[in-house]
């Protein structure tokens, strides 16, 4: 972790899916009810591809790709017959990296770990990606990532801002079934100065079917942190110690919305 950073959640901790996300969710569930570009080609070709090249030719070959809360590591299977790239996968769930592994190879390394004690060593990896990650402690992501990079190396990180209008369809379906929308702060301390960003949490765990039983499989999401602001967001990134290379939005159908917006940042840790 940088030096003088020092992460917290005001008030409580948002309540995230602990260990047992998957008890009522295995990797079949997950790509049929969650919303996540993780499978997409046009994804991939446009964010995860070219990020994988630039870091082959920074660094030779081979590679390692940390991929941070990878679930069941869609996103890591494009990568399955390419020799030249080490996935280095972790999530606090010990069920869904069997799954994982089972999918993406016997070559890739996998941890089950909290991001708030990384498991990877400092400056051990040459790329890495956030995928659908930021909705759970999104300091600790960034400060993991970035703690885990080596100088010079880049991630992709994705994330759905709550006051983006396309995205109003992914909130308000799950409003309709009993999720909970609520404001929460949270307090970053950057070389002692103490930073407040206004979040939304949407609360899954009063999830109801159409048929008004309980969504077990949906309420496995606990709580999740939306940030409302794009000026929030890379005043984060920056305080953590990246360079942004790139920022785009990609636009994909889910379960829920048709047009879910994401927006899509490429970071680098500076060389020096």
């Amino acid at each position: 972790m940088p030096t003088g950073i020092i992460y917290d959640v005001s008030q409580e901790r948002i309540k995230g899916p602990g260990t047992d996300y998957y008890k009522h969710m295995d990797s079949a569930v997950y790509e049929r009810r969650i919303n996540t570009p993780a499978k997409s080609p046009e994804y991939f070709e446009q964010f995860h591809k070219p990020l994988v090249e630039r870091a082959k030719e920074r660094f030779g070959t081979p590679i390692h790709v940390l991929d941070i809360a990878c679930g069941p590591a869609n996103e890591l299977e494009f990568f399955k017959n390419d020799p030249d790239v080490i996935p280095i996968a972790t999530d606090i769930s010990e069920k869904i990296l069997q799954e994982a592994k089972d999918k993406i190879g016997e070559k890739a390394h996998l941890f089950a770990s909290d991001v708030t004690l990384p498991a990877i060593r400092e400056n051990s990896v040459e790329a890495g990606m956030l995928v659908n990650a930021m909705v759970y402690v999104p300091d600790k992501m960034l400060s993991a990532m970035h703690q885990a990079l080596k100088p010079g190396g880049e991630c992709v990180v994705n994330l759905r801002l709550f006051n983006n209008i396309r995205n109003k369809v992914f909130y308000g379906s799950y409003a309709e079934r009993g999720g909970n929308l609520f404001d929460r702060e949270l307090t970053v301390d950057i070389e002692g100065v103490s930073h407040v960003f206004k979040m939304k949490v949407l609360d899954y765990t009063e999830c109801v079917n159409k048929d008004g039983t309980p969504d077990l499989e949906i309420r496995q999401l606990g709580q999740q942190m939306y940030f409302q602001s794009v000026e929030d967001v890379e005043k984060l990134i920056k305080g953590i110690g990246y360079e942004i290379v790139d920022h785009k939005t990609f636009q994909f159908a889910s379960p829920v919305n048709p047009k879910n917006e994401v927006d899509v940042y490429t970071l680098q840790k500076p060389l020096t």
